[in-house]
């Protein structure tokens, strides 16, 4: 049986009234592009100036300026797909042409003589630690006439120079860009979506993991050239979320071998003898395999890890953990106008006693081992006339296992947990996925367009076996308060298959004013419901010194199936038995938990987003940002409790998927870069936001909750965010770097002995959370080699944040915060190559 809400069907009629008429559009649009110009017309011979990177790729949205030499008003240009800006108007003589995009080292040229017909070609190098000395300036960020999206980005600088914790882990660095906030999972939120919301890609294909929608994927920080969060208006090409994206570009090779490396010394501790805490070491080389025409690139990165528990007894209070990953990469230019990429990035995982803490002793952890591959091919080509096209093709695969210590009852008191965890698991999913993108040539009708149309395929396979044991729990005064056992098929499947297209168009119908209107189809088979999103966003330029630009959009976004969750009546049944004070005598029957779900004859989630913002260039290269962000989510998926249970105070356990779930998120969010002395910079950030649902509760198998579904904030909700980093030079090649993070604490649920919700959902929070690092950074020569050495504290004012807390309300540690790690000296050394 599956319960929805039906009456929300109904705006899909005027969904797809308005996606006819739109798509329409898009038809004529696209055959003016195709339309051959008429013969009697000649186009006038034009400037044309070509940017390429260092590995002869076409750069888009590159800014150019070009100003007059004799004096006079400096004229704009943004490069095409094809890194092209054409001046058809543009008047003969001599000029200072620049050439910007962030993640970009500027191009500045000081004299350029101009004329009708000629043709310039610019080489803008990728932003990355330079093993040779040459001179790098901070750039500051370009303000894009043309980019209605709402997008923070990190450079490969920035994510080397920011002090985050963890900082062999590139996902730790994501909390420190605005709008992105992580949660006690170890997972993030960009605002306010569900990780599993979000669309992450990597080079241009999907790399979350295919059933949860998570980033589980690593590579190495140094393997990255940029990270760009899209967190509003977000364009058609971009979809299978909430309306928000994680865009993930790695490097390449160039005409120059390069190696650097990085924590390639252990560290030790000393708590309860001494011991080696960390051994992380981490490595890029890269150069040319056929010099002008073909690279390579390979990072890899390797972890061992020693936890020690203070509080358990020796021999049982260690959790060492291993893990390695290696991303290669090749491009191969077969002509000047085709390029050929492929890479292969590898995972291993290997945890054997995965879960211990002071709460959890030895017996109750688990063997944990996960391994995942990700291999992609694209070839991207000019058609000529300023059309291109790109295809490409990856597939991927996730394997897990888990394995308890034993098969003794898992065993849950008030203080803490015993016994043998309860579940065994291994399970498989595997992607293969399509993509085709095709740019077409910019043509004038009522303004300047810009076309461009996509496909995407994607099937997905998952397998997974299953088997559990029984819980016990008992009360405060030792007597038993309920017992569970499971009972389901050994192993079950699920599979989908997902198709998607999108149309859009660019429109400038004055020089100032960019208009960007898509729509994006999407179908899967278990669903089966044609999905249409249309999109609208448009940018002002406020003045004609390109200092100011007012932004605002709207705009429909339906995230992908999650598989986890249609998946969980596949997963078999749980039995309570609840028993009487005296923890002998049985309540009534067992209370069966079980799950059903119809997913095609709900309606599909949705999320309607719409915000606004202001950029604005402050004296001294100082960039403020200004954004209020508004989602409204529908539709969702979400297990209800239904029916009565078998005797009076017991609940029913019949839980049914519903599209009740409502999401909401609103922010205003103020940010400011500002850059001084050489490659430096400050970024300061604050956030008021509000996320909350109809449906807080995630009941499962695995949950022993048992409450009516409720209302509630979000489990990452923080009204209020200060975020700042940066970095600055001083004295004798020390440069100092920081980062400040304060934020509300975060809610969570109170529970009696009994496992059930006191309260509401969230009813309290843990203490706000605050940190400031500080580190001091040198480098030196050594041998003729540079190296880097930087040390510092985490949470060097020891505020002890905790992330765990005792939340049962019956247990004599209730409020009790643990998981505190306050304030640690952390150190690395780089290696970066022949001075």
């Amino acid at each position: 049986m599956a319960v929805g809400n039906f009456q929300s069907r109904r705006p899909y009629a005027r969904t797809r009234k308005c996606a006819g008429l739109v798509l329409a559009l898009f038809c004529a649009c696209a055959a003016r592009a195709f339309a051959a110009p008429p013969r009697h017309r000649q186009s006038p011979p034009q400037i044309t100036i070509s940017v390429l990177d260092e590995n002869k790729v076409a750069v888009p949205h590159a800014q150019l300026t070009l100003t007059p030499a004799s004096g006079g008003a400096p004229i704009r240009g943004e490069t095409d797909a094809n890194g092209r800006a054409e001046f058809p108007s543009l008047p003969p003589g001599v000029y200072r042409l620049t050439v910007e995009k962030p993640g970009f080292y500027p191009v500045s040229r000081g004299e350029v003589a101009l004329a009708a017909g000629h043709r310039v070609a610019i080489t803008l190098p990728h932003q990355r630690e330079f093993q040779q000395r040459i001179e790098v300036r901070y750039t500051p960020p370009v303000i894009d006439p043309r980019q209605t999206a709402a997008v923070e980005r990190l450079s490969s600088r920035d994510v080397v120079n920011v002090p985050y914790p963890v900082n062999r882990d590139y996902r730790n660095v994501l909390p420190f860009i605005p709008g992105v906030m992580p949660d006690l999972d170890g997972q993030f939120h960009i605002n306010g979506s569900r990780s599993s919301q979000i669309d992450e890609r990597m080079d241009g294909f999907d790399v979350s993991q295919p059933v949860t929608g998570l980033l589980d994927l690593r590579v190495s920080p140094d393997a990255l050239r940029s990270i760009r969060v899209i967190g509003a208006r977000q364009p058609a090409d971009l979809g299978n979320s909430s309306g928000e994206a994680l865009d993930l570009r790695t490097g390449m090779g160039d005409d120059r071998f390069r190696f650097s490396a990085t924590d390639f010394i252990p560290s030790v501790q000393s708590r309860k003898g001494l011991h080696i805490e960390a051994f992380t070491p981490r490595f890029d080389f890269s150069g040319p395999i056929s010099r002008g025409r073909a690279w390579f690139f390979d990072a890899g990165q390797g972890e061992y890890d020693l936890s020690i528990i203070p509080q358990l007894p020796s021999g049982a209070d260690e959790a060492p953990i291993w893990r390695w990953n290696n991303l290669s990469k090749v491009q191969w230019n077969l002509d000047p106008s085709n390029q050929l990429t492929g890479s292969f990035l590898i995972n291993r995982f290997t945890s054997p006693r995965n879960g211990l803490d002071a709460l959890d002793p030895l017996s109750t952890t688990t063997d944990l081992a996960e391994n995942a591959w990700f291999a992609s091919v694209k070839d991207r080509m000019s058609l000529g006339s300023g059309a291109l096209v790109e295809w490409g093709f990856a597939a991927d695969r996730f394997n897990s296992s888990s394995l308890p210590r034993g098969d003794a009852p898992y065993v849950i008191r008030p203080e803490g947990a015993s016994g043998d965890f309860f579940e065994t698991s291994a399970s498989t999913a595997r992607r293969y996925e399509a993509i085709a993108n095709f740019f077409l040539p910019a043509f004038d009708w009522h303004g300047r367009h810009r076309f461009r149309f996509g496909l995407d395929f994607y099937r997905v396979t998952y397998d997974q076996s299953l088997s559990r044991g029984s819980i016990l729990i008992y009360r405060e005064d030792g007597t038993l308060d309920r017992q569970a056992s499971f009972s389901g098929p050994p192993s079950y499947e699920r599979n989908n298959v997902e198709t998607s297209g999108y149309a859009e168009d660019g429109w400038s119908p004055v020089e100032r004013l960019y208009v960007g209107a898509g729509l994006r189809f999407d179908w899967d088979e278990i669903l089966r419901q044609p999905l249409f999103s249309p999109r609208l966003a448009a940018s002002y330029m406020i003045g004609k010194d390109g200092k100011t630009k007012l932004s605002a959009g709207i705009g429909l976004s339906y995230p992908a199936t999650n598989l986890s969750l249609v998946s969980l009546p596949l997963q078999g049944r749980r039995s309570d038995i609840f028993y009487a004070a005296d923890g002998a005598t049985p309540l009534g029957p067992a209370v069966v938990t079980s799950f059903a779900a119809g997913p095609a004859s709900l309606g599909a989630p949705r999320f309607l987003n719409w915000s606004a913002g202001l950029e604005r260039m402050l004296p001294g290269q100082a960039h403020l940002s200004l954004e209020y962000i508004a989602s409204r989510g529908a539709n969702e998926f979400a297990y209800q409790e239904t029916g009565s249970g078998p005797a009076p105070g017991l609940p029913s356990g019949q839980f049914v998927l519903t599209d009740s779930r409502r999401d909401t998120y609103d922010a205003f969010r103020v940010t400011v870069r500002y850059p001084f002395l050489r490659s430096d910079q400050v970024l300061v950030s604050y956030t008021r936001s509000r996320a909350r649902t109809s449906a807080a509760l995630e009941p499962s198998l695995d949950s022993l909750l048992f409450s009516p579904q409720l209302p509630g904030p979000l489990p990452w909700d923080s009204p209020n965010r200060i975020l700042s980093w940066g970095w600055a030079p001083l004295i004798r090649r020390f440069q100092l770097e920081y980062a400040v993070d304060w934020r509300t604490g975060y809610p969570f649920n109170v529970v009696n002995q009994n496992q059930e919700l006191v309260g509401s959902p969230g009813s309290r929070r843990f203490p706000d959370y605050f940190s400031l690092d500080l580190f001091l950074e040198r480098r030196f020569i050594l041998f003729h080699y540079e190296f880097a050495l930087r040390g510092g504290f985490d949470d060097i004012t020891d505020r002890r944040n905790p992330a765990v807390v005792v939340n049962n309300i019956n247990s004599p540690e209730f409020l009790t915060f643990e998981g505190i790690q306050g304030r640690a000296f952390t150190g690395r050394i780089r290696f970066l190559g022949r001075k």
